[in-house]
């Protein structure tokens, strides 16, 4: 109560400025949420108004797009999220739909809600077209002339933060790869030497968790709430915090980069190099530039380890599986003189395969291609969308469909393999067979979106995840804790489901690791 008090007293200004306004706009809130969609159906209506369909969806999104998906999967329907009504648009109708031009759908208004920018301070434009300039011109074209170093950084990181495992040792998977991941991205991201360093470290793994917790706690609030919610919220409070520590940190590394190349030294072969190289075309400042190092840190960091973690629950609890990926992985190198290379990564097609099967089983969210209807417009079925309203397609339930994957609730480590030979039938009639592989995206799997805007940084994932995962299962054997022999569960938040980072799976080196 002291707290609150202090907090009403520092606040108490802002807060008796709009105190009269607020019932006014809560009662609206409650009254209106169709807008200019009435026409479109309504999933959730038997919960009542607005807010009390907000409410339910905290604790039963997932069984929302699941009935709206049942009952309407040609069609678009509304539903009420945390952050008021969108429209969930059926997979049909996504090959027009992503292309429509940006002044239509907004994918960075979209970011801007899904992030609650206007409150965090998430999402400066200028930074993000830098950020994914670089991605696209420098990482992504650099991946050939990387990967050994890549490679080598992998092997070291994978033993650094790995116990003996002599014999059979626990590891808190999630932690362990955080690091890992937090680590080998970081050699190439910011240097070798940085990379390892435990304020780096602090912040590209601190600064995301705050940012995921942040955003998670705000949305707790009604959105006509959360301008106000957010004092009262000690995850944003340690989010800027956090972000003011993890400057502090990048500016002295960004002068020194700035007095070598004044003073005309070698320089890094990396994304910082990269940026500095680049920066003043954009018209960005050192501020602008660490603050995007610290985004590049966020976007890739955080899901590539969740990633990762999913697939080693998945395996740890299918031996066999691990033994064949194993066996493929030893006969690619073999024919590659023992070196990762980008070729190799990609003749591993039993390992591309289990990565997209775990992606295709533990979809992470129900929903994808979620953008911001900047102007209405109607699609060639009828639907209309409104100006003001986001839209997304529910990809979990889609590649989860009996008519689009045969036995979808199976875990079948062959399955995109046999795809891409075309040993099985394709319900979905590809005529390109590759379109089955881990870093491809159709209307039909979004992990990593879809359509001009889908993630710039998936190669660059691909090949960290494929080499970290190669290098652990040829080096040491996994299993479950004593007793347990089913998967680790996901846990499970409103539309969202992640790794429990809390399990552990025994490692133990193989004794012919090579």
């Amino acid at each position: 109560m002291e707290v609150i008090a202090n907090k009403l007293e520092e606040r108490g200004p802002v807060l008796a400025s709009v105190a009269v306004i607020l019932a006014t706009v809560f009662l609206a809130t409650i009254l209106f949420g169709s807008g200019g969609a009435s026409n479109i159906p309504l999933v959730g209506s038997e919960y009542g108004n607005a807010e009390k369909r907000r409410k339910a969806f905290i604790t039963n999104g997932y069984d929302f797009y699941r009935k709206g998906y049942d009952l309407f999967k040609s069609k678009a329907f509304r539903l009420t999220s945390l952050d008021g009504d969108r429209i969930v648009l059926p997979r049909n109708l996504m090959e027009e739909v992503r292309q429509l031009p940006d002044d239509v759908i907004d994918i960075n208004k979209a970011f801007d809600v899904m992030n609650e920018q206007k409150h965090l301070g998430m999402g400066n434009r200028k930074i993000t077209e830098f950020l994914i300039h670089i991605i696209r011109g420098d990482l992504t074209r650099s991946l050939v002339r990387i990967n050994d170093r890549l490679s080598e950084e992998t092997a070291r990181t994978i033993r650094e933060e790995l116990p003996p495992c002599d014999d059979w040792t626990p590891v808190v998977v999630y932690q362990t790869v955080l690091r890992m991941v937090a680590t080998i991205s970081g050699a190439i991201f910011i240097g070798p030497e940085l990379c390892r360093s435990e304020d780096y470290l602090k912040a590209s793994i601190g600064y995301t968790l705050d940012f995921v917790n942040a955003v998670k706690k705000l949305k707790q609030w009604h959105k006509w709430w959360r301008w106000i919610g957010r004092y009262f919220t000690p995850e944003v409070d340690k989010l800027f915090a956090d972000r003011k520590e993890a400057h502090k940190f990048l500016r002295p590394v960004i002068e020194q980069r700035r007095a070598a190349m004044k003073a005309g030294r070698e320089l890094p072969d990396d994304t910082l190099q990269w940026m500095l190289n680049k920066v003043d075309e954009f018209g960005l400042t050192d501020d602008a530039l660490a603050e995007t190092q610290l985004n590049l840190s966020m976007a890739s960091i955080h899901t590539t380890t969740l990633t990762v973690t999913m697939i080693l629950y998945d395996l740890v609890v299918r031996p066999d599986v691990v033994e064949e990926v194993r066996e493929e992985v030893r006969r690619v190198l073999a024919a590659h003189d023992g070196v990762m290379t980008s070729h190799a990564l990609f003749e591993m097609k039993l390992l591309d395969s289990v990565m997209k099967e775990s992606q295709r089983m533990n979809p992470g969210s129900v929903i994808r291609f979620q953008r911001y209807v900047a102007k209405p417009v109607t699609l060639s079925d009828g639907t209309h969308l409104p100006a003001g309203y986001m839209i997304e397609t529910p990809h979990a339930l889609t590649v989860q469909d009996p008519t689009v994957y045969q036995n979808p609730e199976v875990f079948d480590a062959r399955r995109f393999l046999n795809l891409r030979n075309g040993t099985s039938e394709d319900l979905l009639r590809y005529k390109n067979k590759e379109q089955h592989q881990f870093v491809t995206v159709t209307k039909d799997f979004m992990h990593f979106g879809y359509g001009r805007h889908s993630c710039p940084g998936r190669f660059f994932a691909a090949n960290e995840i494929k080499l970290i995962l190669a290098r652990i299962l040829l080096d040491y054997d996994l299993r479950m804790p004593d007793g347990l022999t089913e998967r680790y569960a996901n846990l499970k938040m409103g539309t969202d489901a992640f790794p429990d980072p809390t399990k552990e799976v025994l490692f133990r080196r193989v004794k012919t690791a090579s």
